[in-house]
């Protein structure tokens, strides 16, 4: 189904996958008392009119990290949640700056986010939509706060951009990424969280990325061989025993390209200790 500029699937009864142009997602899980968002994309129409096309719902707002392309719309929600750990680094200043990089980055209006009001949450947190508990798994790297929310009705996982895409896709050259080994260490934990998790669906922040292509035709699967092939892929560059795939300019910076198994980053060589 398409709707200004987005296309929109039902997964699974009562969970909608909302693709943008951008091939930016976000995904709708309706429970029996009210619904949650996660991510917004950046288009720039409002996207609650389109929202409740599907569902008659209250609708919140649920942010699997804290940059433009999965928090533009936020201000349409009276109830936000952020990691608390993205709540500091905005505060600190290295995801607030990068915000104004992404306006010329996606071509959109500069809009104020009020993220003191944002309601922190961390791995206690349990937001209940009625019959629907939403838990929170913290994977710190691609920000300090980026999560993973678990939904064990739909046995679904939202993974946001916490390693990437599919393929060679994780940003981690960005300002407020960890380094190399701090991330390393984040996966190492994050695969002992996911343990009860393998068999959930996947869903990644750029669900498109992960789409049969002529040069993928089986697509870029996102599962967790992925996490486990990124933590590999962070040890071998930390022993330097694999070297770069690739490199291009982003602003004044040098990124380079990394790959192992399925999956792989972009970095800067500073952020490579």
């Amino acid at each position: 189904m398409k709707f200004n500029g987005y296309t929109i699937e039902e997964l699974q009864p009562g969970l909608y996958a909302i693709d943008d142009e951008k091939s930016d997602s976000m995904y709708l899980i309706v429970g029996s008392e009210k619904a949650l968002l996660i991510d917004t994309c950046v288009m720039q129409d409002d996207i609650l009119p389109m929202l409740q096309t599907l569902t008659d719902k209250p609708i919140e707002l649920a942010l699997t990290h804290a940059h433009i392309d999965h928090m533009y719309h936020s201000g349409e929600f009276g109830t936000v949640y952020l990691h608390e750990k993205d709540i500091a680094a905005w505060k600190k200043g290295s995801l607030k700056l990068l915000m104004y990089a992404g306006y010329a980055m996606f071509h959109v209006p500069r809009k104020k986010f009020n993220v003191a009001r944002f309601v922190p949450i961390t791995e206690e947190t349990v937001i209940d939509l009625g019959g629907v508990q939403i838990r929170v798994i913290l994977a710190s790297g691609h920000t300090p706060g980026s999560c993973i929310f678990a939904d064990d009705v739909h046995k679904a996982l939202f993974m946001g951009d916490a390693v990437g895409n599919g393929g060679v896709s994780a940003w981690m050259w960005l300002p407020g990424s960890l380094n190399t080994s701090a991330y390393r260490d984040s996966l190492e934990q994050l695969l002992v969280k996911l343990k009860s998790y393998e068999t959930y669906q996947f869903l990644g922040g750029h669900r498109p990325q992960t789409f049969p292509t002529a040069d993928a035709p089986d697509g870029n699967p996102l599962n967790i061989d992925v996490v486990k092939d990124m933590h590999t892929l962070c040890t071998k560059m930390l022993a330097h025993t694999i070297q770069p795939v690739g490199k291009e300019k982003q602003a004044v910076l040098t990124v380079w390209q990394y790959a192992y198994g399925i999956t792989g980053m972009w970095v800067t060589k500073r952020k490579i200790k």
